[in-house]
């Protein structure tokens, strides 16, 4: 399609629908589509990726079908149920059959818009594969479904640092075309304020977007406000409200604080809105783009007191202490989360210490997602009847053998299968005695803490020991991962290697929570020389995972007995790279 063309029906889209900016990301999803490809829009929240959808298939005229991402979303209500009296009327067949929004798209030929698709379980977000790949589905007892012409799946998800998502799957990734969508300039932020609330005082809206701007640079905010904000707090002010009155009723649902905030967030508001305040008759415009640099240090700089720095005079503080010339921009995180602990000793500013820590605990955070790749929440299948409030899974053959027999049957005849979360407890021993550092006994506690918080059903107990055992975060108590991160970058690894002093805490910790399912996981490379022999308290486990790291020190008969004296398995690993999937694979047990 000729350039002017295709410039020509983005500025028709524009009028139509309201669109201020975003030309060339309207071009790339027009092209995207025209070419029968699917595409994932991802971005911030509120940053306008699902208008942006919407406004593409309703310019197309395009059948579309909406659905929201959520874990508890299952294959069949994506695909489609049969329906039981229609069963023992007619049987299997089409007529049966209920199709879901996939089955019901693919058969007209329109868009699957999927809101929040990292947000599905994996198993749920493979279905997608064939369909979107082959154009076809298999249905149990119907066959294939094959997809008209002109099927596609549009999804957006939110960027994969956010610990409350799924990464995508590298097949999935492979099917869509990506499209990120970021903040927009000052200038396009106030227009789109104008144009949805029809508010005529410039100088509100403009006070209302520099205030929702402004959130995304303060160092106790880790989430900024988007543009929605803004036009809240410009219609709250056009009620005679003032601009901390409005602030303070808009922003505190639309922005994260930061867990180590020491102030109460409406005090943190009342400081932005003061410093907007202050600027005011001064202000530049859109301070620029920041895609070129380091994403963790962008990230940081957010959510720090070094906010005011240039980004080029921080690295510049940086690279006296760690040479990152030649690192690539995805990589400064983690090299400076790997030299934290050493730099920690040297360095005496204590304003960049903080600035430091807080890169690599996002950078520990990213490239414990990274490793982790795509999880599922662990689930037990229970059977029960059919209640009109239920929304799980008719188990049709149970089903059909409670009615087949029966002159009258109601819904208690219905038997529907349940999934359930599975909770867990977990006591997580971690070696500090080994020839290692804090980022690496982050990387173990951060997949076990990311795992913990995305699945919601497992309750954990950290433990590091040495000389002795130390617990970081007992069982019964609530820390956030980032402070978790945060002291396990302060241990240096030192000391004898008391494993029998460690599984002795752990099972006293396992002890305290009154569930069903639990065990242990030791990381260690098996070499005691402290304490007693570990053997005998291994028992006391109802089963115990040990992984341990392979060196000339580590001792595998030792490690393969507590794993058989617990009931558990032993993992062998030479990296601590491999040590979050081994986790996870043991929460699937």
């Amino acid at each position: 399609m000729e350039t002017s063309s295709l410039s020509n029906e983005v500025k028709e889209i524009q009028s139509l629908y309201g669109i201020v900016g975003r030309e060339d990301a309207l071009k790339k999803a027009l092209i995207a589509i025209r070419a029968n490809k699917h595409l994932l829009i991802e971005g911030q929240v509120g940053v306008g990726k699902t208008i942006l959808a919407l406004v593409i298939a309703k310019y197309l005229k395009r059948h579309f079908y909406r659905l929201d991402g959520d874990e508890r979303y299952t294959e069949r209500k994506l695909t489609g149920w049969f329906d039981p009296p229609f069963v023992i009327k007619m049987g299997y067949v089409k007529d049966a059959f209920f199709p879901g929004p996939l089955t019901s798209t693919m058969e007209k030929g329109g868009i699957l818009f999927i809101n929040e698709l990292n947000r599905m379980p994996e198993g749920v977000q493979n279905v997608l594969l064939p369909a979107m790949d082959e154009k076809q589905i298999e249905i149990p007892k119907i066959g294939k479904i094959r997809a008209k012409e002109g099927f596609i799946v549009i999804a957006t998800q939110n960027p994969r640092e956010f610990i409350g998502t799924t990464a995508l799957s590298e097949a999935l990734r492979d099917r869509f075309e990506l499209l990120t969508l970021n903040y927009q300039t000052r200038e396009e932020e106030v227009a789109i304020v104008e144009h949805n609330t029809a508010i005529g005082d410039g100088e509100i809206i403009e006070l209302a977007v520099d205030v929702a701007r402004a959130t995304r640079s303060h160092p106790d905010i880790k989430r900024g406000a988007s543009v929605r904000a803004a036009m809240s707090m410009a219609l709250i002010m056009m009620q005679k409200s003032s601009v901390y009155e409005a602030a303070c009723l808009a922003l505190p649902t639309r922005i994260e604080i930061n867990e180590n905030a020491k102030k109460k967030v409406d005090a943190i508001i009342n400081e932005v809105v003061r410093k907007c305040l202050s600027k005011r008759g001064n202000i530049k415009g859109n301070p620029g783009s920041k895609l070129h640099l380091p994403i963790n240090i962008v990230s940081a700089k957010s959510s720090n007191t070094m906010a005011d720095v240039s980004t080029y005079e921080i690295i510049d503080k940086l690279n006296r202490y760690i040479n990152l010339s030649g690192v690539p921009p995805e990589e400064v995180g983690w090299v400076i989360a790997q030299n934290y602990p050493s730099v920690k000793i040297k360095c005496k500013d204590a304003i960049l210490l903080r600035f430091m820590k807080r890169i690599a605990i996002l950078a520990i955070i990213n490239r414990t997602l990274r490793l982790l790749g795509p999880t599922k929440t662990p689930t037990e299948i229970k059977r029960k009847p059919h209640l009109f409030s239920d929304d799980d899974e008719i188990d049709l053959e149970d089903t059909l053998e409670q009615i087949l027999e029966k002159r009258h049957w109601g819904s208690e005849d219905v038997i529907v299968e349940s999934k359930e979360p599975r909770k867990m407890a977990c006591a997580l021993m971690i070696d500090a005695s080994l020839s290692m550092s804090g980022e690496k006994l982050a990387i173990a506690t951060a997949s076990i803490a990311v795992l913990a918080y995305k699945m919601k059903t497992i309750c954990f107990s950290l433990i590091i020991f040495n000389n002795y055992a130390k617990v970081m975060k007992s069982i019964v108590q609530k820390i956030t991962v980032e402070s978790l991160i945060s002291d396990l970058l302060d241990i240096y690894a030192m000391g004898l290697t008391n494993i029998e002093d460690a599984l002795r805490v752990g099972s006293e910790e396992l002890e305290k929570v009154m569930v069903k399912d639990k065990f242990g996981i030791i990381i260690t490379d098996g070499n005691y020389t402290a304490g007693k022999d570990p053997r005998e308290v291994a028992e006391r486990y109802p089963k115990l995972f040990v992984i341990m790291l392979e060196s000339r020190d580590s001792s595998s008969v030792l490690c393969e007995e507590m794993a058989t004296i617990g009931n558990g398995k032993l993992f062998k690993v030479s990296s601590f790279d491999e040590i979050p999937r081994i986790i996870y694979k043991v929460l699937r047990m």
